[in-house]
Order: C-alpha cells, then sequence, then structure tokens
C-alpha cells in the first residue's frame, strides 16, 4: 500500500471538514483520499458498493468518466455470457458422446455439473436471510460464480459464494434505499437491471486480493469443477504459507505468551485462520457489521496487504479467553464468532499497523454471556446446554424459510456439538484405561462410545465430507489439533441388495476448466476493464 501524510487514525477530521451525505455524489467526499478515511473510520454513506469499487480500482471517482467505466464492465459481462453460454445442438457433426476437448457437446455437461455443484452451495448461503431463499437470486448467483470460474484458472472453490453474497446484498440494498431524485450518474449506476453485472464486476474485484488463499499451487481442477481435497494433496499452499509468515513474523513478536500457548496447545493458525481469509471474517462478526470491517480492508486497495494486521487484531481481542483456557477451550473459542466487535478489532489493528499514529484502543466491554444469570455456579456444561434447550419456546422469535433451521437452533446445536467433540474423546478413552478388560455386557456399548469418539476426531471416512478450506479440520481432538493423522472408522455396511441386470450406459469424461474456446484470458472477446486498471 502507497504510504502518504494523511491522517488516517479513526478520530481523524475529514478532508475539507465536509460531512459526506447518502446518495450525494459530491466532489469533494467522493475522491478517493477522502474514502480512504471514511472506511477506515467506519463511516461509509451509501451508495457503499460504488465506495467498494472505487477503493478496489474498479471503477474510478465521480470526478473521472465513471459512467463509460461503468459501461465497459456490463459490456464486457455481457459478451463473457455469450462466449460461454453455448447451444450444443447448434454445433454440426458434433456427437453428445464424444471425446474430443473441442466437443460442444462435452463442455456443455461439463458446465452443467460445474453449475450444478455451485447450487449447492448457493441454496445454503444465509439460510435465515429471506432475500437469498428467493429462486431469482439464487439463478443470479450461480451464473456470476460460474462465469467468474469459467473464466480464471483457479476455477470455483467453496467458500466464494459467501464471499459473492455480501456483495450482492450491499449492491441490493443500495438500490433499495436510494431516493427517487439521485444524480443521473447514480440512476445509472444503480439500474436494477443491471445489479448481475454490478455483482460480477465487484465479486472479480474482491477476489483480486483473495485468490491467492485459494490457491492450490499446481494442482489443476477435477472434473467436477472443484480442486482436490486436502486428502489427496500434501503439499501447503499460498494460504498456508502466509499464515506461517503472520505466525512467525507478526504473532510471535507482538504477542509472544499467546503465540507460545497457541504452540503448545498445536493449534496451527490454519485451523482457524483459512476459513478467515477464505472468507475475508465473514463468518466471524454479525452479519450487519460485515459492510463496515470490508470498507476496512478495501481502503488498502485491490491487493489487500494487510489482512495479517486484522487476524493478529482478533487474536490479541481474544487473548484473555485464549491463554486462561485449557486447550480443548481455547479451540473452541476460536471457532466461534469473534467477541469482539468489528470497530474494536479494526482500530487495534490500524494501530498494530502504525503505533505512532494510532493509539491503542481501550478493551472492548466483556461479551455478553450466553449461560442465564440464574444458572448456578456449580451447574455442569452439559446441564447448562440443557437449560438453555428447556428455555427454547417453540414458536419464539422469527420464522424460518421453510427447510432451514432457525438461527437459535443452529447455534445449540453448534454449542452442543463442540461440547460433545470436547469432551466425548477424551472421557471414552478414559473409560476404556479403566476398563480393559470390560464386561461380556459392556463390550458392545463400549465399542460403540469408542467409535463416536473416533467419528468426532477424524474427517477422513466415509460419513464426513466437508470443505477443508472452511471448516479447515476443526474437528480434530484438543490433544491432536495440528498433527496429521488418520482416525480409522469401522462403520457397518450396508446389506447387500440383489443387483438387477441393467444396461451401463457409457460414460463421458468431464473436464470443465482446459477448453480450446477460452484457453485465456486474453482469448475473451472484450478486454477486461478490471484487469485494465489493476494490473
Amino acid at each position: 500500500m502507497e504510504e502518504n501524510n494523511i491522517d488516517f487514525s479513526p478520530n481523524s477530521t475529514p478532508i475539507n471538514h465536509i460531512e459526506a451525505a447518502d446518495y450525494d455524489l459530491h466532489f469533494a467526499t467522493w475522491n478517493i483520499e477522502y474514502l480512504k478515511i471514511a472506511a477506515i473510520q467506519l463511516r461509509l454513506v451509501r451508495p457503499r458498493s460504488l465506495a467498494w469499487a472505487i477503493m478496489l480500482n474498479a471503477l474510478p471517482p465521480p470526478s473521472s468518466d465513471i459512467i463509460s467505466s461503468i459501461k465497459a464492465h456490463r459490456n464486457f459481462y455481457d459478451e463473457l455470457k455469450e462466449k460461454l453460454s453455448m447451444d450444443p445442438r447448434a454445433a454440426i457433426d458434433d456427437d453428445p458422446l464424444s471425446q474430443n476437448d473441442e466437443s460442444a457437446w462435452k463442455q456443455h455437461f461439463c458446465d452443467n455439473e460445474l453449475k450444478a455443484l455451485i447450487l449447492q452451495d448457493v441454496v445454503r448461503t444465509f439460510p435465515d436471510e429471506a432475500y437469498f431463499r428467493e429462486k431469482e437470486v439464487q439463478d443470479l448467483m450461480v451464473r456470476v460464480l460460474f462465469f467468474w470460474a469459467r473464466s480464471h484458472p483457479i476455477g470455483y472453490r467453496q467458500g466464494m459464494h459467501e464471499v459473492l453474497a455480501p456483495l450482492l446484498f450491499e449492491l441490493h440494498s443500495d438500490r433499495l434505499y436510494a431516493p427517487d431524485e439521485v444524480s443521473d450518474t447514480l440512476k445509472y449506476y444503480l439500474d436494477k437491471e443491471y445489479l448481475e453485472h454490478d455483482s460480477h464486476m465487484l465479486f472479480s474485484a474482491v477476489m483480486k486480493g483473495l485468490e491467492k488463499f485459494y490457491s492450490t499451487g499446481d494442482v489443476v481442477p477435477t472434473s467436477s469443477g472443484r480442486l482436490p481435497t486436502s486428502r489427496s494433496m500434501h503439499s501447503q499452499n499460498e494460504v498456508v504459507r502466509y499464515l506461517e509468515r503472520v505466525k512467525e513474523e507478526f504473532l510471535v513478536p507482538l504477542e509472544h505468551e499467546l503465540a507460545t500457548h497457541l504452540a503448545e496447545c498445536n493449534i496451527s493458525l490454519e485451523l482457524f485462520g483459512i476459513r478467515w481469509l477464505r472468507l475475508l471474517f465473514g463468518r466471524e462478526f454479525p452479519r450487519s457489521e460485515i459492510p463496515d470491517l470490508w470498507g476496512f480492508v478495501f481502503a488498502d486497495g485491490p491487493v489487500m496487504p494487510n489482512l495479517h494486521y486484522i487476524v493478529v487484531a482478533m487474536l490479541i481481542a481474544m487473548k484473555s479467553s485464549l491463554v486462561e483456557a485449557d486447550c480443548g477451550a481455547a479451540l473452541s473459542a476460536l471457532m466461534r464468532p469473534a467477541p469482539a466487535p468489528v470497530g474494536y478489532v479494526c482500530a487495534l489493528a490500524q494501530h498494530l499497523r502504525r503505533p505512532l499514529d494510532c493509539p491503542r484502543p481501550p478493551p472492548p466491554p466483556p461479551p455478553r454471556q450466553l449461560t442465564p444469570p440464574d444458572t448456578p455456579p456449580h451447574m455442569s456444561s452439559w446441564e447448562r446446554v440443557e437449560q438453555l434447550e428447556q428455555r427454547a419456546e417453540p414458536g419464539s422469535g422469527s420464522e424460518g424459510s421453510e427447510g432451514v433451521a432457525e438461527g437459535a437452533d443452529v447455534a445449540r446445536s453448534l454449542a452442543a456439538l463442540a461440547l460433545v467433540r470436547a469432551r466425548l474423546p477424551a472421557a471414552a478413552a478414559a473409560l476404556a484405561a479403566a476398563l480393559p478388560h470390560a464386561p461380556p455386557a459392556a463390550q458392545q456399548p463400549l465399542r460403540q462410545i469408542l467409535q463416536l469418539a473416533a467419528l468426532l476426531q477424524c474427517r477422513n471416512h466415509a460419513l464426513i465430507d466437508v470443505e477443508t478450506a472452511l471448516e479447515a479440520a476443526e474437528n480434530q481432538p484438543p490433544e491432536a489439533v495440528g498433527r496429521r493423522r488418520i482416525v480409522p472408522v469401522r462403520v457397518q455396511p450396508p446389506r447387500a441388495r440383489p443387483a438387477r441386470p441393467t444396461r451401463k450406459p457409457r460414460e463421458v469424461p468431464l473436464k470443465v476448466f482446459h477448453q480450446v474456446e477460452c484457453q485465456s484470458p486474453t482469448d475473451l472477446p472484450l478486454l477486461d476493464p478490471l484487469r485494465l486498471r489493476t494490473e
């Protein structure tokens, strides 16, 4: 990031002492310096999505010819869709079962499988938000992610849908809350017909900085459209190397006690840091605070060079609860949303980055305890979870969407699962050690308890298929955190059924990302305007 003499402290006065107003493109409040200061102070005004696009170099400030840049991005997306949306029936002399890489039918089948794979993730996006339950919105997200994946070598990986969703929601909100009387520039930008185009533009700009965290080196995407999981990969990828540098160059010098405690517990930063970085901390804070956090991050430009300060600030904000807890409780705390608010984390990150210019913020008030105030101090963890369940009244709160668990139900389920994961393996091991020669009547129940405990420890078996990019091995036991191992689990095989003679259809191997039609970004029909502005 370029250094300058601007005062970025949280209490600094905006340039020229001019206060920005929503939907007012005053040139003095929409230049890049003013926007950066407002973003760092968490004071961006609407349309925030436009401010994000300007800070990410996707669009110029309104004082320039911003309309022509917006038009270029929208034309680029239209031509990209036209190029990658093929009708295989229009191909002459093309066999649907062709194995040729140039076959339109082969690419068609491959594209359909990739869209289905993306849809599986999209339908689970923000289940408690009604906007993302709409079919039109889900279809829009699938198209944006599909066309981005088809035009970038890294392809699609789980987690990208959770980066697109807040961007799309912000674009939608900017249009929803816009007054009737706005400038001609804003009327053009806020055109609801181009919500999909602008989502692709903003998502492409953000992925300029996040793409490296999804990279896995020389591994090529599989035919299903996703990169192989960590079970088939042994080399460190870019995000793991990045987190190692964060630990050695920043966390250890700044908070040696915390770094030592995590090392003694075998808690490596990749267990939670992969999720933090790939989702841009989207799961770590309340959704209402994410726009402020992302504005703070985007103030550094499209490369986002200072994400490590946020990682360290989040760990420092949790220091007291981490160093005073045992290893299991520390890991459980790191897997839950951050207890500190976004404002404190951003102020602390700014202090770590500029300790002379920005004083260290006072610690935030302690988070609200989840335990009811009338809970006896001697009550066990199991009794507390049970009491929370009993206090949950049927029908209370907002109604969830059909087939989607409500937020409180999910929170209670995750709390109970975390407790079981932390306590059951150790208790099962102690029970097995105490009963080396169990009575015959107790052998089978004991074996089942040990299998359940192993099931919580192991992710590499038939019953668990969790995307490593998001969960980052969170289900390892505390004593094994950071160690690579496979816990064998014997699963009862299903009862064999008599096979019925059927004619096996001819299988067509699918290939997604190495199509002849679009070998590289330079083959696209229109030069990407975002690439022109950021490279």
